[in-house]
């Protein structure tokens, strides 16, 4: 494992964005583990979480002209990783993203940022994905603005689930012809963390380890 990706899960649950104990996730589902990317909210946090996505972007090897962020957890890591792209890594790419609801006033604009066309390579960015909706959801959105050619996603992390159809979502989401990168994997994460301290706490010891054991069996693929 790149030792980005070990500074990265350190980086989680120093942020407390990782958490472990019992979970109700939008799909339902009661899991022992939950990744909420809004817990990075003081500039040096934030400037870490972008360094992982820009190191992640990079890794990649997608040539994508444009970040885009789905609103709304999506804005600010379109932002941060693109200015961090520019700053450490000397690589300049835009970004974009889509409003709730149209402004009516102004631009009157539904997108903001860099101008999307039918040849712009444009590579999405979010925390996780579970069900895979919210990314369809934002497929559909650029179809009827710009319709820009999506070369992939990038999330914080794979956490290597079914969908609500019982299929592999990264698989599902691959098959509309989006790649699918993460910066770290659930396995990557259990190799960091199982047994191990961290921060003067071990947060996934034998108990934690037997409940996603069980949640894996039943979700996991």
């Amino acid at each position: 494992m790149k030792q980005y990706k070990k500074d990265f899960i350190e980086l989680l649950v120093k942020a407390q964005a990782l958490k472990f104990g019992e979970f109700t996730l939008k799909s339902g589902r009661k899991a022992p583990y939950f990744l909420n990317v809004g817990s990075f909210y003081t500039g040096e946090l934030i400037s870490e979480l972008a360094r992982a996505y820009a190191q992640a972007f990079i890794d990649s090897g997608v040539e994508a002209e444009v970040i885009f962020g789905p609103a709304y957890k999506g804005i600010p890591l379109s932002v941060v990783t693109t200015a961090v792209l520019h700053s450490e890594f000397k690589k300049e790419v835009s970004f974009t993203f889509n409003r709730k609801e149209m402004k009516d006033h102004g631009e009157g604009k539904l997108l903001v940022g860099a101008p999307l066309g039918a040849e712009t390579k444009v590579l999405l960015i979010d925390d996780v994905i579970t069900a895979g909706t919210a990314i369809r959801e934002t497929l559909e959105l650029l179809k009827t603005n710009g319709n820009p050619k999506v070369l992939g996603v990038l999330i914080a992390m794979n956490r290597m689930e079914k969908n609500n159809e019982g299929k592999n979502a990264l698989e599902e989401i691959e098959k509309l012809g989006v790649k699918v990168f993460s910066i770290v994997t659930l396995d990557e994460v259990i190799e960091s963390l199982y047994g191990k301290e961290v921060n003067g706490q071990v947060y996934i010891d034998e108990a934690m380890m037997e409940k996603i054991k069980i949640y894996r069996a039943e979700f996991g693929i």
